[in-house]
């Protein structure tokens, strides 16, 4: 029962968490391996799981996505077509590969979230800046279907140079892009990769719920002091689980 309580809570605080910065499998891999899952089959049943998360961060983002649905559907196509190739670079990997991967991409992503953003200076009608921006969109969506740790920092880095609208707008374009991103990425593992189902309902519940909480936070509690929070968190995992993985 404890067990049960505990992957309920855990999958609401990612599912929160989600909504705001997209975090959800870096909140959820280190538990989800404490209960006796393998590194794979952590991450895809994550991913799997997180649909329910973005579902909910879809539903709760429509306010701030009327209005911006060509430009929002856009970015998730392209993130989406990343996102394959980087599902499919997962079903080829091992869990011994991928387990010493995780934690150099949990810190790059701590790194990430920490390092202080410079004002856009950017000429957006810079042909090459706008490929550039683009590009690496589509590599973001790669790495989300591979892992997607601090996916979500990385994606809101790359709106705010495409996207001409406040945190809330592109936060919410995220939120589609990456549920779209989900989907895909979740079908493929459904048919290639081990699912652990007996956890799935429990981490559906708590992240649904907590996909619907995130984005009504965005709204009213700054988003600094939640990135500082999870940006620390994100150093002392990755040392923890290189820890792990190496030694």
């Amino acid at each position: 029962m404890s067990t049960v309580l505990f992957l309920i809570l855990m999958s609401l605080i990612a599912g929160v968490l989600t909504g705001i910065v997209g975090m959800a499998s870096l909140t959820l891999y280190p538990v989800l391996l404490s209960v006796g899952i393998q590194p794979i089959t952590a991450n895809a049943t994550i991913t799997v799981a997180q649909v329910g998360a973005r579902l909910g961060t879809v539903i709760s983002s429509l306010k701030e996505l009327h209005g911006h649905w060509k430009q929002a559907l856009q970015i998730a196509i392209l993130n989406t077509i990343g996102g394959v190739f980087g599902a499919l670079i997962l079903i080829h990997s091992s869990n011994t590969g991928f387990k010493k991967m995780v934690p150099l991409f949990i810190l790059l992503a701590g790194i990430m979230i920490l390092y202080p953003q410079k004002a856009n200076t950017t000429n957006l009608n810079n042909r090459f800046n706008q490929i550039m921006s683009w590009l690496s969109l589509f590599l973001v969506g790669v790495y989300n279907g591979y892992f997607g740790a601090a996916s979500g920092l990385l994606m809101i880095a790359v709106l705010s140079k495409i996207v001409k609208e406040n945190y809330a707008i592109y936060n919410a374009m995220r939120n589609l892009a990456s549920f779209c991103n989900n989907v895909v990425a979740a079908g493929l593992f459904i048919f290639r990769l081990s699912i652990d189902w007996a956890v799935i309902i429990l981490l559906l519940l708590g992240l649904f719920i907590g996909g619907l909480i995130g984005p009504i936070i965005v709204r009213y509690i700054p988003s600094t002091y939640i990135k500082t929070a999870v940006g620390g968190f994100a150093i002392i995992l990755a040392f923890i689980l290189g820890y792990e993985a190496y030694l």
